[in-house]
């Protein structure tokens, strides 16, 4: 932001209302992609996504008549403050997903099935905190819900011989390997508080220092 002995034009202030308005639009276009994306939620997104950019190329062009009042460093700054913002907003909505996730999975006890395991094999290297590497395994789960056939690749901890029977929950029509942990619900809770509060209050401050330089007004 610039000092407040800037002079800015009754232009520049309509451009930062729509670079705020632009802002805002994509942040709430975001949170519905974000949130069904992190829980595997089918669908049709990409109308959403459509938003997201043409409010992302709005703000981006409602920023320019700013650009020639500012320094490059200043732009650059501001623009990594607003991007700061919607990570931590964005942030906030995915923990709350898996908080909402969590409690609603702990309360509906999940339908468990018999799934055989065909498949598996090594799918990548990783290095420990010792950077000791171990092989990473991923198999097939095949299992059948009222006659219908349904499979899935997913990790496991070992490799199994085709045939391997294991039980597996069944969340709606997605497959989790086991129930969540009761310390996942608070951890996660506590980090959607966090992000919140913390978008809350730096939102505030950003609104604080517009007003401050008088680009919002005094």
């Amino acid at each position: 932001m610039r000092k407040a002995s800037v002079e800015w034009g009754a232009l520049h202030r309509q451009c930062a209302v729509g670079v705020v308005a632009g802002v805002a639009v994509l942040g709430t276009a975001a949170v519905p992609v974000v949130w069904a994306g992190s829980q595997d939620l089918p669908g049709d997104r990409r109308w959403w996504l459509v938003v997201c950019g043409v409010a992302l190329l709005a703000a981006v062009g409602a920023s320019l008549p700013l650009l020639r009042q500012v320094s490059v460093g200043d732009y650059v700054v501001s623009c990594v403050a607003l991007v700061l913002l919607l990570v931590l907003a964005l942030g906030t909505v995915f923990a709350a997903a898996q908080a909402a996730s969590g409690v609603r999975t702990r309360l509906h006890e999940p339908r468990r099935v018999v799934a055989t395991v065909t498949a598996c094999r090594t799918t990548g290297r990783q290095l420990d905190d010792q950077d000791h590497g171990r092989d990473i395994y991923g198999c097939t789960y095949h299992w059948s819900v009222d006659g219908r056939e349904f499979s899935e690749e997913r990790p496991t901890d070992e490799l199994y011989p085709d045939g391997h029977e294991t039980r597996v929950w069944l969340d709606g029509g997605q497959m989790i390997t086991g129930r969540p942990s009761l310390l996942g619900i608070p951890f996660w809770g506590v980090l959607a508080l966090a992000g919140l509060l913390g978008a809350i209050r730096f939102s505030a401050f950003l609104a604080w220092k517009a007003r401050e330089v008088g680009l919002l007004g005094q």
